[in-house]
């Protein structure tokens, strides 16, 4: 009887022990993959490996376990079961508790990198400016190279915003232009050829326009106001950029100056005016003729005219005063008549200096050609 009680008792151990056994020991399963790609430089568990039977904490964790460096690109490695135990032993896994399941060895691989689409860099506004003016200099400089005879041009130049960054790092010493027709005043398109970082020889179309600027007089020394300027104080010169003057010698030789002007200096329309005829406080004679009487009597003049201008006269014994008009050097008139009814008179010139003659212009009169020295520079 107490034999029997005893296996019993004996059973219902091993039974209680065995359900107590199932209900605590929850395993969990790593179940491995036959291939694997990894995108990173380690291969972690998570790679080759799927984790089940695991709560999310836990299976988080364990797939971040790293396991070994990833293979190079374009190689692949096979990482065995046993070498997963040893790794997961040392990082302080219970293989107690984990269950292997799947294949036996995994062959690990590297992602090709993915290239990213290259994006072209757009050229701003200043650095499109600045690119321009750089072709603009070189061309500029160019011109002055290849053709050093031809008369002054200013070229203004447009670029393609896709072609700044090849010209921006190419030095302009070394760009090469061709088909440009210094002839043409419109603009034109410009080949430019240029050698890049590379070494290679590129080409960009320019477009350009070129405008001959014509020399302008300027003042062979110092002339001071008052002076009525003659051939010899004048000299040409080629203007700086945006600098206006005077091309026509016929518009500044014997006219007189208002103001000093310095030595290569150029000479400006509003510094210059037509050469007194009459000056104030000299005496002059003041003609008044009606039919066939002529009447002439001599004055004080109250200020300075040129041909044709109105000026005042006072007598010079009483307080007689009236206004005439200037006829030519020191003679005025009343009751003035039109030019038409006046003899022709050549008046005072002041054009000292060689002259010729350059044939008659198209109203049929003479034209005179001025020998005005070149050379001279802005300072």
């Amino acid at each position: 009887m107490n034999r029997i009680w005893a296996k019993s008792v004996l059973s219902l151990l091993l039974t209680a022990c065995c359900l107590s056994h199932t209900c605590d020991v929850r395993a969990e399963i790593l179940r491995l993959k036959s291939t694997a790609v990894v995108n990173s430089s380690v291969v972690r568990l998570g790679d080759v490996a799927d984790v089940l039977n695991a709560d999310e904490a836990e299976a988080a964790r364990m797939q971040a376990m790293i396991l070994q460096p990833a293979p190079a690109q374009g190689r692949t490695q096979v990482i065995t079961i046993s070498q997963i135990r040893s790794r997961l032993q040392a990082l302080g896994v219970d293989l107690s508790q984990l269950e292997l399941t799947g294949r036996s060895q995994i062959r690990v691989s590297s992602e090709s990198p993915r290239e990213e689409p290259q994006v072209k860099k757009v050229a701003t506004q200043q650095e499109l400016q600045q690119t321009e003016e750089k072709v603009q200099q070189a061309l500029q400089n160019w011109i002055s190279r290849t053709a050093p005879q031809a008369s002054h041009f200013r070229v203004s130049v447009r670029l393609q915003p896709a072609d700044v960054p090849v010209v921006r790092e190419t030095r302009a010493d070394g760009f090469y232009f061709s088909q440009l027709d210094l002839n043409r005043q419109t603009e034109q398109p410009v080949l430019l050829q240029l050698k890049d970082a590379q070494g290679m020889v590129r080409q960009v179309r320019v477009i350009c326009q070129v405008q001959r600027v014509p020399e302008i007089l300027a003042a062979k020394y110092t002339l001071n106001r008052g002076t009525v300027v003659r051939a010899d104080d004048l000299v040409w010169m080629r203007p700086e950029k945006d600098q206006k003057g005077i091309s026509d010698p016929r518009q500044v030789i014997g006219r007189e100056l208002t103001r000093t002007v310095y030595q290569t200096q150029p000479m400006r329309t509003e510094d210059l005016i037509e050469v007194p005829l009459v000056r104030d406080g000299a005496i002059v004679t003041v003609y008044a003729r009606r039919g066939g009487i002529s009447v002439r009597r001599e004055m004080r003049a109250r200020g300075d005219g040129s041909m044709g201008d109105q000026i005042t006269l006072i007598a010079l014994e009483g307080r007689d005063r009236l206004t005439a008009t200037v006829t030519g050097y020191n003679q005025t008139e009343v009751n003035y008549r039109p030019s038409s009814q006046m003899p022709q008179s050549t008046g005072i010139q002041f054009i000292s200096g060689t002259t010729e003659s350059a044939g008659p212009s198209r109203g049929g009169q003479v034209q005179t050609v001025y020998e005005i020295q070149r050379g001279g520079r802005s300072k």
